[in-house]
């Protein structure tokens, strides 16, 4: 064997193994590598990885359209945003990262996240698009049920604050019968003056516990806020 036989043999070998260390890589994912056509379709020319695991076709019916186009598996609702993520990616020459929902082979919906971006041929025009797509179910499933959480505790704030404003109705009209009793208590005299120190008591404490009472609505307003920017 030549020289230039055996550099050609030994590159081919090294190109295999490399090949199998991506492969072995990929196979080790929660999700696929792909790279595909800048075209309507998205159309796949390589892929590896858990796509069957993912999408619950093989590889060989999304590569090239044989069976179906990987686009079409896209959940209607979401083409847009995808499509507006890869858009805005190509045009500011950068990667695009964009959750979305992709219908199985069974029929059922499947949420993913696809990390990608363009691949520019000698002349800077987008030859391919590759990238990565990746399993995000449990991380939803995660994020669906902090919300509910939040949620719940919103609704029990709104009915803390909802029983506040009763107390502060209540005890407004406490210290309307506390002023009344003072006035009352003015007319009798001498007679009146202890019933006058018993009603100042009950504005004293009728103010003290309104403020209490405003306080804790403003706290519990501050935390739906808090609430609703921690949820979006």
């Amino acid at each position: 064997m030549s020289s230039e036989e055996y550099m050609q043999d030994t590159d081919f070998t090294e190109s295999e193994d490399t090949a199998r260390i991506y492969e072995s890589i990929a196979n080790r994912m929660n999700g696929f590598l792909y790279r595909c056509r800048n075209d309507q379709s998205f159309t796949m020319v390589n892929l590896a990885g858990a796509v069957k695991k993912v999408t619950g076709y093989a590889e060989k019916d999304l590569l090239n359209n044989q069976r179906l186009s990987y686009m079409s598996l896209i959940h209607q609702d979401d083409t847009k945003k995808v499509d507006a993520a890869v858009e805005k990616g190509m045009q500011n020459n950068s990667n695009w990262n964009v959750d979305y929902r992709i219908k199985r082979s069974d029929g059922s919906i499947q949420w993913v996240n696809e990390h990608g971006g363009a691949v520019l041929d000698d002349q800077g025009e987008v030859s391919y698009l590759e990238g990565i797509v990746a399993d995000i179910n449990d991380r939803k499933a995660q994020e669906v049920e902090r919300k509910k959480k939040m949620e719940d505790v919103g609704v029990t704030s709104n009915q803390i604050i909802n029983q506040t404003q009763k107390i502060l109705q209540v005890l407004k009209t406490l210290k309307m019968l506390s002023l009344n009793a003072s006035i009352e208590a003015a007319r009798a005299g001498e007679a009146g003056r202890g019933f006058a120190v018993v009603a100042d008591q009950v504005k004293e404490l009728a103010d003290e516990t309104g403020k209490s009472a405003q306080s804790i609505t403003q706290l519990m307003g501050e935390l739906e806020e808090k609430l609703t920017e921690a949820s979006e």
